[in-house]
């Protein structure tokens, strides 16, 4: 990967490089600690972080970390694996990716035992059941996010294709990202803008 967007001033100096690890295992354990429920329902406070507090990268980076979160297994700890990247390297990836997965491991690791029980309580069903629509306006929240961020009329152009590929005439999700694919493939062989 190339190297990325913005980087805060004096990343690579002792204390100042201590601060920047600091954030990025900060970013790291919301991200790992709020995930619950999918990594869209992250994505909104990820972007802010990596973004907009600290400028570890930009809207297109950030969109394009998302993207290729999105194709492969685990995509929330891929995901902050990008963003640390782009803050400090492999170093700043794998402590993101470590920091990101270690609260959900623990979850299961120390809490499996208690999982039938818990999911038969009607307290517990009740706040999943008002969670549920409160995940589904937070990823769209960070579809409005993520679609902010396209640059190019083409992009747009694939973007409004997958949505009626998708949503009216009920097509797969994934004939539907390799045809994305293709048409940023197809841009990018023919020179156009990325």
């Amino acid at each position: 990967m190339a190297a990325t967007g913005p980087r805060p001033a004096d990343a690579g100096r002792g204390g100042d490089r201590r601060g920047v690890l600091l954030s990025i295992a900060w970013v790291a354990l919301k991200v790992g600690a709020l995930s619950y429920g999918g990594g869209f329902v992250i994505i909104p406070l990820m972007r802010a972080d990596a973004v907009d507090q600290y400028h570890w990268m930009t809207d297109a980076q950030f969109l394009n970390a998302v993207a290729l979160g999105q194709v492969t297994p685990g995509p929330v700890v891929h995901t902050v694996a990008v963003v640390g990247y782009a803050a400090a390297g492999i170093g700043g990836a794998v402590l993101a990716s470590a920091v990101a997965f270690s609260p959900s491991f623990a979850f299961v690791l120390l809490g499996a035992h208690r999982f039938d029980r818990l999911r038969a309580d009607a307290r517990v069903r009740a706040f999943l059941d008002g969670a549920g629509p409160a995940a589904i306006g937070a990823i769209l929240g960070s579809a409005v996010l993520l679609a902010a961020a396209r640059t190019r009329l083409w992009q747009w152009a694939v973007l409004a294709a997958s949505v009626v590929l998708l949503l009216p005439l009920r097509r797969g999700v994934v004939p539907t990202l390799l045809a994305a694919g293709a048409v940023g493939v197809a841009v990018a062989l023919a020179g156009g803008l990325l």
